[in-house]
Order: C-alpha cells, then structure tokens, then sequence
C-alpha cells in the first residue's frame, strides 16, 4: 500500500485521536528521538506509532509505512521527514 493509498484509507476510518492529537503526540516524540534520528538519517523517513513511541526509519515513506504497518497493521501513523519541518508539500495542478 501507498502512503497515498494509506492516507485516503485513514480518511475514510475512524481514529482513537483527533487530527490535533496525532500531531502533539507525534511531534512530541519526535522531539524526544530527533537528535539520534537527524544525526544518523537526515532527509529519510519516520513512521512513529503514537501510542507506543515506537517508530520506523525509511528511505522513502513507503519503506517507513511498510515496517510500521508490519508491526502495528491497526494503527495509524505520523509522518515526518527527518530534518524538515514538513513530510510532503501538495501542490494543486
């Protein structure tokens, strides 16, 4: 499955957190584990599963989202790019 693919799931289910949540709870721990991460994976990928800390190091967003889902296939994700302040930009053609 696609990050894209992932994320028009998510849409279509329901979570234990709010939009909001997600993005405290994942830039928390993100802040926790940044230092290591930047460090050793500047401009790769992490996949951090809120609830347990746990996260997830790719190259790519697919390779982050695949381990994470292997690991937690129920869970929802926050994404980051390692060393950014955002993951993706969307631009509307």
């Amino acid at each position: 499955m696609t990050v894209q693919e992932k994320v028009e799931q998510l849409k279509r289910e329901r979570t234990s957190h709010s939009t909001e949540q997600l993005d405290r709870l994942g830039w928390t721990r993100y802040e926790e584990i940044k230092n290591e991460l930047e460090a050793q994976y500047h401009g790769e990928y992490v996949m951090i599963e809120v609830d347990s800390g746990d996260y997830f190091v790719g190259k790519t967003s697919e390779e982050a989202l695949h381990q994470a889902q292997f690991a937690y296939p129920d869970k929802v994700f926050y994404l980051i790019r390692i060393g950014y302040k955002v993951a993706h930009k969307l631009k509307r053609s």
